[in-house]
């Protein structure tokens, strides 16, 4: 391919390091001529400030970038003082590119948005613009869903508008990237080999970058443009170049942060006060700054001000005080450390530790929640029980209602899992009794206390051989759920109505409550449940008929549920593939698909699968001409049912027994 022409062949008069300058000019045209084709991509540049600000006005000015809307997004060491937060920034820097008067250009934002990533993409766009809301489930969504939806509908709005015309998106300071501005980055990055979209991150040479900022991934094309002969390596962004031995000037600018009420405060405090070293004002404000950036979804913020926090405790006298601060700071880790890798259980076992040593109960206790909660989405089943056991004991003795009910509600879906029915649903009950018929919401982008209570337990009685009951419970959740709105509460109430229906074969019953659940689940992106609401309605609709849709989706979610890790769904879901297969005539498949379930379950210690499981691989064999075989599984699933209450199962079991003997 010939080489396109160069940026600086229309740029006489280089600085003395003009030959480096050219090239990178060069293999930047050559990106922007490709974005106009259609393949996009992504430049990490790296430059001191002076010689990055002239490449850029070169660049800006050049003929090859005539052609595109040049969009820069300046990121700096702290949040500008009462300035828009950093999505809303790339927000309103795209309303020029529609070219319309002001709410004009904003709806037409909002649009593209919707266009490239769905209703609730073009809602959050929407929300960022300042516009009304106008979808009813956007209202019920958590601030995590929504913070992922800001990110999605900021990208597709981005990959819409550049058909019209290309995009050049320039990130300056790089190494200061924070907040949401880093998912978002790694969404374009993800999707801009084909769009007419060109990403330039600049950097400074001083490796003095955040340790969550934006790093291009390793496709990107690398530019190192060398320091001016004669000039110190440059900053990279606003307070770098205060002389950090002298805390006089950080103090007197906190005192003037101290009576300053704009957004973004905190963080400026945060930054000054280890300098001025004050470390009781350094801890209180990155701990302010921490659960700031947790509430806004920011987790990797909240990480780095939390780590701050424990810093600043170091350099602070040892006391009773600041040790339940040190407590509070390792729990909020655990909060805010991605569970994959361990760091958010290290975080819970490290807080817990430090309770013990103090003796601080309420402590104790809320580290042992942390830890279940760890626990149980590890797919440890047992230990998260144990540990919920346990912080259930501390909480009913220190009389908190509140954190007894969010045990409570931990444990009973834990307990369900395992296939502890009728233990599940004694604590089930105590938990319908404590909340007392008030709304409290669980932490997280989980359900409504009441609907959580309602569709568990509606599992729990349709297992025990108690369908109406079953079915009254899940309706009852479903109602609450939508006149909350929560949109996670009401795919939760529609699961479990929809299961419920299956336990007591009444499968036209499932089919239209797992649908509702399906669209619920993808609409807001609830990922967690997508796989056994898939895999729940797969079977249903090939217990009505529509063998080949049921068994793609039932094939899809084991699919999703291993590409997710969510290891306690795979059981059920190979349980409804297995017999699937036994109703198409498949034996080989569910045979296969029923052992394999059988063993994941013994491995996740969920009983009640396996015994599905068991029953399940008895059928396949026999329908082999295997009978011996099948006695082995079958007398495995009649104890486990029999053991544990299983009227349903039990049932079968029997059925299927007399049916092998009278043949």
């Amino acid at each position: 391919m010939a080489q396109p022409r160069s940026v600086a062949q229309d740029h006489a008069g280089a600085p003395p390091d003009g030959v480096a300058l050219r090239r990178a000019l060069a293999d930047i045209a050559h990106a922007l001529h490709r974005a106009e084709e259609g393949i996009g991509s992504v430049l990490s540049l790296t430059a001191a400030e002076g010689t990055a600000d002239g490449l850029l006005a070169a660049l800006v000015g050049s003929p090859v970038a005539a052609s595109f809307s040049v969009l820069r997004w300046p990121q700096s060491l702290l949040p500008p003082l009462g300035g828009p937060d950093d999505l809303d920034a790339v927000a309103i820097s795209l309303l020029p590119l529609a070219d319309a008067p002001p709410d004009e250009a904003r709806r037409d934002i909002a649009l593209a948005a919707e266009r490239g990533g769905g209703d609730l993409a073009g809602e959050a766009v929407r929300g960022l613009l300042g516009l009304p809301s106008l979808h009813p489930l956007w209202l019920g969504l958590d601030g995590t869903q929504r913070a992922a939806f800001q990110v999605e509908g900021l990208t597709a709005a981005l990959l819409d508008l550049c058909f019209e015309r290309p995009i050049l998106s320039v990130v300056e300071n790089a190494q200061w990237t924070r907040g949401l501005t880093v998912p978002l980055l790694d969404a374009l990055s993800n999707a801009v080999d084909d769009a007419r979209l060109c990403l330039l991150a600049i950097r400074s040479p001083v490796p003095r970058g955040r340790p969550d900022g934006w790093e291009p991934p390793g496709t990107a094309r690398r530019i190192t443009l060398p320091v001016p002969t004669g000039r110190p390596p440059d900053v990279a962004g606003p307070n770098e170049n205060e002389d950090e031995d002298d805390p006089r000037p950080h103090a007197a600018l906190l005192g003037d942060l101290r009576h300053d009420r704009r957004p973004g405060r905190i963080e400026w405090m945060t930054h000054h006060a280890p300098l001025a070293g004050d470390w009781a004002l350094a801890c209180a404000s990155a701990r302010h700054a921490g659960r700031r950036a947790e509430a806004d979804c920011r987790p990797a913020d909240a990480v780095r001000h939390y780590m701050d926090a424990l810093a600043a405790l170091d350099r602070l006298p040892e006391s009773r005080r600041h040790a339940q601060r040190r407590i509070d700071v390792w729990s909020a880790l655990a909060r805010t450390r991605p569970p994959a890798g361990g760091g958010a259980t290290k975080a819970a076992e490290k807080a817990l530790a430090l309770a013990e040593e103090l003796g601080d109960r309420p402590r104790i206790a809320r580290a042992l929640s942390l830890l279940a909660a760890l626990r149980w989405a590890g797919g440890d089943l047992a230990a998260a029980r144990r540990t919920g056991l346990r912080a259930l004991r501390l909480w009913r003795e220190s009389q908190s209602p509140g954190q007894q009910v969010q045990m409570l509600i931990k444990l009973g879906r834990g307990l369900t899992e395992e296939g502890r029915f009728h233990h599940a649903d004694s604590v089930l009950r105590a938990a319908a009794l404590a909340t007392r018929g008030e709304t409290c919401r669980l932490h997280g982008p989980t359900a409504l206390a009441p609907v959580c209570i309602a569709a568990h337990r509606a599992r729990c009685r349709a297992e025990l051989g108690d369908p109406e009951e079953a079915l009254r419970l899940a309706r009852a959740a479903l109602a609450r759920a939508e006149d909350d709105g929560h949109a996670a509460s009401r795919a939760l109430a529609c699961l479990h109505l929809g299961w419920a229906a299956l336990t007591a074969q009444r499968y036209a019953m499932a089919v239209e409550p797992l649908k509702q659940a399906v669209a619920i689940t993808e609409t807001i992106r609830l990922h967690t449940c997508q796989p056994l609401v898939l895999g729940a309605l797969g079977y249903a609709l090939v217990r009505t008929g529509a063998l080949n849709d049921g068994a793609s989706l039932l094939l899809g979610s084991r699919e999703h549920a291993r590409m997710l890790g969510i290891r306690r769904h795979e059981p059920q879901i190979l349980i409804w593939i297995a017999k699937a297969a036994l109703l198409s005539g498949q034996t080989e498949d569910a045979v296969r698909n029923a052992r394999d379930a059988a063993e994941k379950a013994v491995a996740a210690g969920q009983l009640g699968d396996e015994a599905w499981a068991r029953l399940a691989l008895a059928r396949g064999l026999a329908d082999q001409g295997n009978i011996t075989a099948a006695r082995q599984p079958l007398d495995t699933a009649t104890r486990i049912a029999a053991h544990r209450s299983m009227a349903p199962l039990l049932g079968l079991c029997t059925d299927f027994r007399r049916s092998v003997t009278s043949d």
